[in-house]
């Protein structure tokens, strides 16, 4: 695929699409009603959603369908980043809905030269997630604190990963990272971690933004990906941590990682004490196991 030359001070969007047209309609309405309108509007999808050329169709000149053949989460996003015309380009879930403001603030932090990658809010439509203090960072035995995306107080900070339905990168950045073949299957789990922490080894900042909100209203997805399918999300999850752990520790971190992994876990990949001791009920241990195997041997053939 021909890449589309940048223009440093554009700020493209891009939206991934699949089977998702109702929503999609909303997402773009809010991202066309911002101030600053972004610069180009690109919805990545397939030929066979109709329903969702449809509805691009309705939004152009201002929307622009671009047509990917894979399947999957990473295949799209990387056909948004080689035909935006943008120095920044922001991606979108399709069943997000920007509220005021959004764009404004989500690109302001690039105004440092340093700042690679830029995350805001995700405003769940169910629930409340427990929120640690340090979300969005890795502790030192490799625990990535979960739910950065939930902090809607305090302004900018510094974080080693933050979540992709609402984020925006320094595309000449974004271009040179490694997606990795790994990402391409099941639900991606975890790659946009894969990718902050790479920009970070090289110098570059990963910020997030509180005040950058998106309302997330969890539409349904392709029944391969299905959420509640617990056995092939725990096991994505538990294969993609483990590898992007091993890639990105070193030394003394990486073996207290690998004790804390296969012993205590997280509530996504419990560990043989949780197992045991029956404290994730509902989480397969095979899946979660086997996961984390599959990607010790990812790692290794790397």
């Amino acid at each position: 695929m021909r890449e589309a030359p940048r223009t440093p001070e554009l700020v493209s969007v891009v939206v991934p699409t699949w089977r998702r047209a109702r929503w999609l309609e909303r997402c773009l309405d809010a991202v066309l009603a911002q101030e600053p309108a972004p610069d180009e509007v690109l919805v990545v999808g397939r030929a066979e959603d109709a329903e969702a050329v449809a509805v691009v169709e309705r939004r152009a000149p201002a929307v622009r369908w671009v047509e990917v053949s894979e399947p999957g989460h990473v295949a799209p996003v990387r056909a948004g980043l080689a035909e935006a015309r943008g120095g920044l380009v922001a991606f979108l879930d399709d069943d997000a809905e920007p509220q005021g403001g959004w764009l404004r603030t989500l690109v302001a932090p690039f105004a440092d030269p340093r700042v690679a990658c830029v995350g805001g809010a995700v405003v769940e439509t169910e629930g409340s997630p427990r929120i640690p203090r340090d979300a969005g960072r890795i502790r030192w035995y490799g625990e990535f604190a979960a739910n950065v995306a939930a902090v809607r107080t305090g302004g900018a900070r510094d974080v080693d990963g933050v979540r992709e339905a609402n984020w925006a990168w320094r595309a000449d950045v974004l271009r040179t990272l490694d997606f990795g073949p790994l990402f391409d299957t099941d639900d991606a789990s975890m790659y946009g971690v894969d990718l902050s922490l790479q920009a970070r080894a090289r110098g570059h900042r990963v910020v997030y933004v509180p005040t950058a909100v998106v309302a997330h209203h969890s539409a349904p997805r392709d029944p391969a990906l299905d959420r509640a399918d617990a056995p092939a999300r725990t096991f994505s999850y538990s294969r993609n941590y483990t590898y992007i752990a091993l890639r990105h520790l070193r030394g003394a971190r990486r073996l207290a990682f690998l004790a804390w992994w296969f012993l205590l876990g997280d509530p996504g990949s419990p560990g043989l004490l949780h197992v045991v001791r029956g404290w994730r009920r509902g989480v397969p241990a095979r899946a979660s196991f086997g996961g984390k195997v599959a990607g010790i041997r990812a790692w290794r053939s790397a």
